[in-house]
């Protein structure tokens, strides 16, 4: 988020506490004069309501997901099956064959379609640095998906976000992202 977008929301809060503020402290000096205010209780739920939806249509174009600004279509699907305790990445649906060392273009958009045989899990991918890029709850019977764009090449992890039992802190697969 830029600073222009984020002061302008530190001072419409700023502005809504001080009016805030005013109200009440009006409202204590003067409490014979509260059954004149509850006429504006609708005007000032719709303000509060409309305020509410520009601050959500304002923010959505802050989405990191390249789906979240246009209509992308990826270049790539990978196939994802959780298990416990390990990941099967595959480009098509065959879970006898995982892929152990599976690389993705650089710059390409790559849908993840995950799922789970088994229990719930947490699909969480890291960049080479160790900081968390994306994640989806992946649940049995369900495909979960999720669109990415790698931009920088290099080693990145999937680690487990759910409990899923006592393997779970060793459930950690790995993908390379390749120039």
């Amino acid at each position: 988020m830029n600073i222009v977008y984020l002061a302008a929301l530190l001072l419409m809060a700023v502005v809504i506490v001080i009016i805030a503020g005013i109200a009440l402290f009006w409202s204590t000096r003067h409490p014979q004069n509260l059954r004149s205010l509850e006429k504006y209780h609708a005007t000032w739920a719709i303000i509060i309501a409309v305020i509410f939806a520009l601050f959500v249509i304002s923010t959505l174009s802050y989405m990191p997901y390249p789906y979240a600004h246009s209509n992308v279509t990826p270049n790539l699907t990978v196939d994802v099956q959780a298990r416990q305790f390990s990941w099967c990445l595959s480009p098509a649906p065959n879970w006898t064959a995982c892929t152990p060392n599976y690389q993705i273009p650089m710059g390409d958009i790559v849908l993840f379609k995950v799922n789970s045989s088994d229990v719930t899990h947490g699909f969480g991918v890291y960049d080479p640095r160790g900081a968390l890029l994306f994640q989806v709850q992946v649940l049995p019977g369900f495909i979960d998906s999720i669109m990415y764009q790698f931009t920088s090449a290099g080693e990145y992890y999937i680690r487990c976000l759910e409990f899923c039992g006592f393997g779970h802190y060793d459930m950690i697969s790995q993908f390379s992202v390749v120039a």
